[in-house]
């Protein structure tokens, strides 16, 4: 699996748009769509390091060096805690929905910094 292919299957994963991708990278999300369409061969070094870090994985995974998205232990730890402090009933979909409100939050305000 390329690259691109990598970075689309983790923003579908966690349910981030090219747009909010694109604005947390510093990117356009014309520039993002075509990172995940392989028409972009060389990535910066930093901007696959604000993606992997926005998709909560490693850059290694995201080059195919590693098999391992070790980086997902730190959101699926991070999905048990959120779930502790609000209900133990909650379905990782809300938890999901939760993390997708924090993520905007946090662009809001990195936007509102700029």
């Amino acid at each position: 699996m390329c690259v691109g292919a990598r970075i689309k299957k983790l923003r579908i994963k966690r349910n981030v748009s090219a747009d909010d991708l694109a604005k947390a990278v510093g990117v356009s999300r014309a520039t993002i769509f075509r990172y995940e369409n392989g028409d972009i061969e060389k990535m910066p070094a930093t901007t696959l390091e604000k993606i992997a870090k926005y998709l909560f994985t490693t850059p290694a995974y995201l080059m195919g060096w590693e098999e391992d998205n070790s980086n997902s232990n730190d959101h699926n730890e991070i999905v048990e805690t959120i779930a502790a402090h609000i209900d133990d009933d909650a379905t990782e979909e809300e938890i999901e929905e939760i993390l997708a409100y924090i993520e905007m939050r946090r662009n809001l305000r990195n936007n509102r910094n700029k």
